[in-house]
């Protein structure tokens, strides 16, 4: 036996403890081991060492050990000397045997305590204890990745085990699954599953919770990354304290971490599961969604989304919150670094503190319209964040709202809101703030030294997460009443959708937008905000596959698809349903949108259908069949675009088609370009529009002014397509008109706020 090891020797115990907090980063070289000289602790303490054990003597001269290191150049299986230089071993220190290369382990008798992380980090794959351990932590195996069973001695009368885990003496508790374990079913007749029981557990991908099990304690499965799915039993009814009468805590979050699944049993009376998440027994509260889970649909019953539930989470890029849910609590999608879009419910009176917190990927978010409150720190670190749309209902900004929100160059604020905090917005930023004269915005921009532009006009912007929402953004908070039918067009081409606003308006319905394969989650659920009956499909299967009929006609919605052949016949099955007998048409080129977008209000407000012509050439077959069954009943025709866009020849033959005069009774409205040819029909047809509103969509894209186009009907107002700036017939225009109200359609990145500023500076 050699006396006393140095005080460095002392120290580097303490040492080893700290790297247990730190992690295996911080662990020390073996070669720091190696043999010193002995030398007293003048703390009266002395390290001793025995072979390959370091080990003191306790004030009852027993000896705990400190710590063990391998010197052989094997991998042994040990047994812990039960006494040395003749007293006895009974205590086992923290990282006593951390980070050792063993095969197994045996504590002999006499040993009574053994403390936190005694085998931390350990190689054994069996360790024994004996009967006289009366006190053991149960992090004392923490991180031991090739562990297979713990054996317990039977005559121990504290501690139990059973297929390998910690169990107390009844059974009744799990204190530890062994980390080497793959699958694990945990024992029949435990009841309470006790905090860290499968923490830091590297391996286990699948635990099975029997019908005995009422308790999970909090952080009992924290740290388990292999961990992909839990089945529950049916007698669970306390988790991590929250036993769903009441709110959650961050413990409930960090308890069930983890997974893709958490699977409940039909008989439990606390908790059930749909496809994997966790909500209360009558799904009226989502309680946790798993980390790895990448999509959830939330369920019609549900009406609260509880704090934390889905934090964490770096596999979901969407997630759509439907109109049954009444309040997401705060931190619901804390550091969920994938998420890139998020859809919130209308009738969410405020939006939480810390709801969007460290969403580094997410690029936009539109509070809807009736939330009052945007709360403390709700996108902090958005780093991705560029537009932010907030409705005219809001009346409070949160501290911290906007702090770290990097790519945020601008934000309107309206004029309900009367309270900003001091550090609503990150002033290292500086972004630019935009508002009416004398607002509370204004006043808030010049306390933090920020640049503040004046919008006189009130400005509404309708967005959302994506075209398909903003469509339904346009329908719910624009156009807002119910509505029995609904026009559905497909999102991502024009073809067939163009031609619908008429039609639209005449039933007086919105238009929504889908896929072709898959009918969006926020298009479903607006159709049945609706309450719509008859969903009209415009286009055939090739546009607009029968899947999406199907999912309307399984939630018990009819379906009427209106189609041709082509893009032109498809135009004049809309325009019969328009009118039989129009006095009006209007033509536009049926290879680009623009030119039907500029005119699409005003189509609508006359009721005149919109056709589709080629430049050059003969029209095509259906079209020259449906002019014909109208010819004579249209007194007035116009073509929308320049000769690039329909030719003279074409024009010509067209009016010839309708028998009408060229130059006299169908006329060429057009302009130096698109935004140029909007100006003109809006100039034409100025008598249409008897409101102070305008409505401006981007012209380098269709969907936004489409679904726009209705709404703009709707107000009686002219839409105006716009590029990021404004060209000289546009400045001209609006110059010329008096305008209190405009009306965006689309978030900042297709309709800029700049734009928006630019046009009220522009106006009379």
């Amino acid at each position: 036996m050699k006396k006393g090891l140095s005080i460095k020797k002392k120290l580097l115990s303490m040492s080893l403890a700290i790297c247990m907090a730190f992690g295996s980063a911080a662990v020390l070289p073996k070669s720091f081991f190696a043999d010193t000289a002995s030398i007293s602790a003048s703390a009266a303490e002395t390290i001793y060492k025995y072979g390959d054990y370091h080990y003191r003597i306790l004030s009852d001269g027993t000896i705990e050990i400190v710590f063990y290191h391998n010197t052989s150049k094997t991998v042994p299986a040990i047994t812990i000397p039960a006494s040395i230089g003749g007293k006895k071993v009974t205590s086992l220190d923290s990282a006593s045997f951390y980070s050792e290369k063993v095969a197994s382990i045996v504590v002999p008798e006499g040993v009574k305590t053994i403390k936190s992380g005694a085998f931390k980090y350990c190689t054994a794959t069996s360790i024994t204890i004996p009967s006289t351990v009366t006190s053991l932590n149960t992090n004392a195996f923490n991180s031991c990745d090739n562990l297979q069973k713990v054996v317990i001695s039977s005559a121990n009368k504290n501690y139990s085990s059973s297929n390998g885990a910690l169990l107390s003496k009844d059974g009744t508790k799990l204190y530890y699954v062994p980390s080497g374990v793959v699958n694990y079913t945990i024992p029949s007749g435990v009841k309470s599953i006790e905090s860290y029981a499968v923490d830091c557990n590297k391996k286990i991908s699948t635990l099975n919770i029997p019908d005995s099990v009422t308790t999970i304690k909090a952080f009992s499965m924290e740290s388990s990354p292999a961990l992909k799915t839990i089945n529950v039993g049916a007698g669970v009814s306390l988790i991590a304290g929250y036993d769903v009468t009441g709110k959650s805590s961050s413990d409930f979050h960090y308890t069930l971490k983890n997974f893709t699944d958490i699977n409940v049993s039909t008989a439990n009376k606390t908790y059930a599961s749909v496809n994997g998440v966790l909500y209360n027994k009558s799904k009226t509260s989502l309680l946790f969604c798993p980390e790895h889970k990448n999509k959830v649909t939330i369920p019609a019953s549900v009406t609260k989304i509880v704090n934390y539930s889905f934090s964490d989470n770096n596999a979901m890029g969407t997630i759509y919150i439907p109109n049954n849910v009444k309040t997401v609590e705060y931190g619901a999608f804390a550091r969920c670094t994938a998420l890139k879009s998020a859809i919130l419910p209308y009738g969410l009176s405020e939006v939480d503190s810390a709801l969007f917190q460290g969403c580094t990927s997410l690029a936009s978010i539109s509070i809807p319209s009736g939330a009052l409150k945007v709360k403390s720190s709700a996108f902090y670190g958005c780093t991705s964040l560029s537009s932010v749309v907030i409705p005219s209902t809001v009346t409070t900004l949160g501290s911290g709202l906007f702090t770290k929100c990097s790519a945020l160059k601008d934000i309107y604020i309206p004029s309900s809101v009367t309270s900003i905090a001091k550090d609503t917005f990150d002033k290292s930023l500086k972004p630019v703030i935009y508002g009416k004269k004398s607002s509370q915005a204004e006043t808030a921009a010049k306390n933090s030294g920020l640049t503040f532009r004046i919008i006189p006009e009130t400005v509404t912007r309708y967005a959302g997460a994506g075209r398909y929402d903003t469509a339904k953004s346009i329908s719910a908070e624009g156009i807002k009443a119910t509505s029995k039918k609904v026009v559905l067009a497909y999102g991502l081409n024009y073809a067939d959708a163009l031609a619908g606003v008429p039609f639209a308006s005449k039933i007086g319905a919105p238009i929504l937008l889908t896929t072709k394969d898959a009918l969006p989650e926020e298009t479903l659920g607006e159709i049945k905000r609706l309450g719509a009956t008859t969903v009209y499909i415009l286009g055939g299967t090739s546009a607009i596959a029968p899947n999406v009929a199907n999912v309307l006609n399984k939630n018990g919605i009819k379906t009427e698809r209106i189609y041709g052949q082509t893009r032109f016949e498809t135009a004049t099955k809309i325009a019969a349903k328009v009118s039989t007998a129009p006095s009006e048409i209007f033509f536009v080129y049926g290879l680009n949108y623009a030119d039907a977008l500029s005119v699409s209000p005003v189509a609508a407000l006359k009721g005149a259908p919109i056709i589709y012509l080629q430049k050059d050439g003969n029209i095509d077959a259906a079209t020259a069949k449906y002019l014909s069954s109208v010819k004579g009943k249209v007194k007035n025709a116009y073509v929308i675009g320049g000769e690039n866009a329909i030719s003279k020849p074409m024009m010509t033959k067209t009016a010839k088609a309708l028998g009408l005069t060229e130059g006299r009774n169908i006329v060429r409205i057009s302009g130096s370009d698109r935004y140029s040819t909007g100006i003109a029909v809006n100039n034409k047809f100025k008598s249409s529009f008897k409101t102070n509103t305008i409505c401006v969509a981007t012209g380098l894209n269709f969907p936004d002014a489409l679904a726009g186009g209705v709404l703009a009907a709707k107000q009686y107002a002219p839409l105006v397509l716009a590029d990021n700036k404004l060209n000289a017939d546009q400045t001209k225009y609006l110059g010329s008109k008096s305008v209190s109200n405009i009306i965006a359609f689309g978030g900042t990145a297709a309709v800029p706020n700049s734009l928006v500023y630019s046009i009220s500076q522009a106006l009379a």
